[in-house]
């Protein structure tokens, strides 16, 4: 039921028990559901109604029952298809008959507010809920109830019945809303069973506490491995044969089921809200998401001995980069059934985050990411070396952190790939002063002007943070994580599949099965808004479309790093792919969880782009 905290006798319902002193029986004849706002919501104000502020639908009294000497519950059954139109359950009354007048009489009230619950009326999610209120009167003896049998559509017996047999859930509903006409705050107002509740992310690797970690779905978000041929989970983070490094599986987050809406509804005065609610059983309008994992990691590759390329999700490797879509696509197929890129499904895990943190801005949140890289120039030729002397280290180069040397600049590995700083030196050898930075791998021949840069980094070094969002270090070179999964943004940007873009107007699919590249006819939709036309920008305002609800790509830009959703925006005309989260090339404010580059064609590939790994069952 909708959050009705306490229900009041009305001043004309305490005069009708008055009348049972004088031994006149008070009949209870009907309850009504009304969707009405109020302006005063006092004790003294609500005692003072006499009728609902917008009465929605009525529903006959269906039992009652004797609880004391001055208490009796009353019981009715109301379905959501008998309502005219779908509507926020925000107020209840109760009537009765006057037995002088023989008038019916708000009797009682309750008003619930902002936790009003939003009743859907289709006939595709017959909803029956079963109320009982308790009513305290003077002489419950001459309590008597109005029935009317062809008005009961379940019995309190079958109710029950049902859900002995039905599966068990715990009933919460979790709930932000936001007025989406101001875009200078980007946090969100907490609602529903979210309210009063707080969320927090380590930012330099100890424990933090946070309510939603005993809240389901995010309770139960969990690394794993699991068996790339079968599905099936071979063990969780914390359990002895969990392996980060890919020896007992692939290393995914399994994200459970759960049910969620998100819609745009204007109050009494017009002001428009997005809501965005997250719930952990079916409710009347919510759209369930089934159970599916995502990569705890970046998408790798490795090459089998038939030269067929297949992608991992693994600790302790460089992930694929400088790669088109369509091949990303291939190596995660080569997997096996239920194997593909992140899809929409990057569209939930944002609601997720969403309604834990309220709040845009996820590096505020959760922590910078790796948003930034550093470069340094040879000072000195050698041959046959593993290292390069510089004239200093800068921050973004440290033991331990992965690098490629160029011939005169970044983004060139021509000189060596994907090696590991092994050790940071003060050198001297009376004419040059600097550092000598060493690495691993076979030796290469440096000459003078040769550039270290640091290019993408291994995976893993959130690994000591198991389930937990946030990061080890916040300082522009480190990894972020939410509920496990590594590099949410930043580091690389990660291809969304299924969303192709043509002109600014987004089409979805979501048949892992029909993904293409430049496809923007049948099984693809249309998304019913077009996104905004001004690249590199902070994105001030997302899309929505109430057939796919999900779907949240900006429509109006000129934000900032602290306002609206906080990320950075990218565009261009003509056939269009999508990236989200930033990368290590200089994305500082401008990456996060909101973050869209959507100005690259299907076949372009960088340093800076890669993939991630999504499992669902066929």
């Amino acid at each position: 039921m909708a959050g009705f905290e306490k229900i009041y006798i009305t001043t004309a319902g305490a005069r009708l028990a008055a009348k049972t002193m004088e031994g006149k029986q008070l009949k209870f004849t009907v309850a009504k559901l009304g969707s009405g706002t109020l302006s005063d919501s006092s004790m003294n104000a609500i005692k003072a109604r006499t009728a609902l502020v917008k009465s929605v639908m009525e529903v006959e009294i269906t039992g009652a029952k004797q609880t004391s000497d001055t208490q009796a519950t009353i019981s009715f059954v109301f379905q959501n298809t008998k309502a005219s139109s779908a509507f926020y359950f925000r107020e209840l009354g109760i009537f009765a008959l006057d037995p002088d007048t023989k008038q019916e009489v708000l009797f009682a009230y309750s008003y619930a507010g902002n936790n009003a619950e939003y009743v859907n009326n289709s006939i595709s999610e017959i909803v029956a809920k079963e109320i009982n209120i308790v009513i305290t009167v003077d002489n419950a003896a001459n309590v008597t109830i109005n029935l009317d049998e062809s008005q009961i559509y379940v019995t309190e017996k079958e109710l029950k019945e049902a859900l002995k047999n039905a599966k068990f859930y715990s009933g919460k509903n979790y709930g932000i809303k936001r007025l989406i006409t101001d875009n200078t705050i980007a946090s969100w107002t907490r609602i529903a069973d979210a309210e009063g509740l707080s969320a927090a992310a380590t930012k330099n690797g100890t424990e933090v506490a946070n309510d939603f970690d005993n809240c389901y779905p995010w309770s139960d978000i969990r690394r794993c491995n699991i068996d790339a041929e079968t599905g099936n989970v071979l063990a969780y983070y914390g359990e002895p044969s969990f392996k980060e490094d890919g020896t007992n599986g692939e290393v995914m987050v399994k994200i459970p089921e759960f049910w969620w809406k998100r819609e745009r509804v204007p109050d009494e005065f017009g002001n428009m809200y997005e809501y965005i609610y997250i719930a952990d059983y079916a409710r009347a309008g919510y759209i369930k998401s089934d159970e599916f994992f995502v990569g705890a990691y970046l998408l790798s590759t490795e090459t089998k001995e038939v030269e067929q390329i297949i992608a991992h999700s693994r600790s302790g490797v460089v992930p694929k980069y400088n790669t088109k879509k369509a091949d990303f696509r291939k190596y995660a197929k080569a997997l096996g059934d239920g194997w593909q890129l992140l899809d929409y499904h990057y569209f939930l895990l944002q609601m997720l985050y969403l309604v834990e943190y309220a709040h845009y801005n996820s590096q505020s949140m959760l922590g910078n990411g790796l948003v930034s890289f550093s470069t340094a120039k040879a000072i000195i030729a050698e041959e046959s070396a593993n290292r390069i002397i510089v004239s200093s280290a800068p921050a973004g180069l440290w033991v331990g952190k992965t690098i490629c040397i160029g011939a005169t600049d970044a983004w060139n590995s021509s000189v060596a790939a994907d090696r590991q700083i092994t050790a940071i030196e003060d050198y001297n050898d009376g004419q040059h002063t600097g550092k000598a930075i060493s690495f691993d791998g076979d030796p290469v021949d440096i000459a003078v002007d040769n550039v270290i840069w640091g290019s993408a980094q291994k995976t893993g070094e959130n690994d000591k943070l198991g389930n937990a969002s946030g990061c080890v270090l916040n300082n522009n070179y480190h990894p972020v994580s939410y509920r496990g999964i590594e590099d949410i943004f930043g580091h690389l940007w990660q291809h969304i599949d299924g969303l192709g873009i043509q002109n600014y107007i987004a089409y979805i699919c979501k048949d892992p099965s029909e993904y293409a590249d430049d496809k923007f006819d049948a099984p693809y939709e249309k998304i019913g808004y077009t996104n905004a036309q001004t690249s590199d920008s902070y994105t001030k305002k997302l899309g929505y479309d109430e057939k796919h609800p999900e779907v949240a790509l900006p429509i109006e830009v000129a934000g900032s790093s602290s306002t609206g959703t906080c990320d950075n925006y990218w565009c261009s005309e003509g056939n269009r792919i999508a990236y989200v989260g930033g990368s290590f090339y200089s994305s500082g404010t401008l990456a996060g969880f909101f973050a869209w580059f959507c100005s690259a064609a299907s076949s372009y590939s960088d340093w800076v782009c890669g993939a991630r790994l999504l499992y669902k069952n066929q």
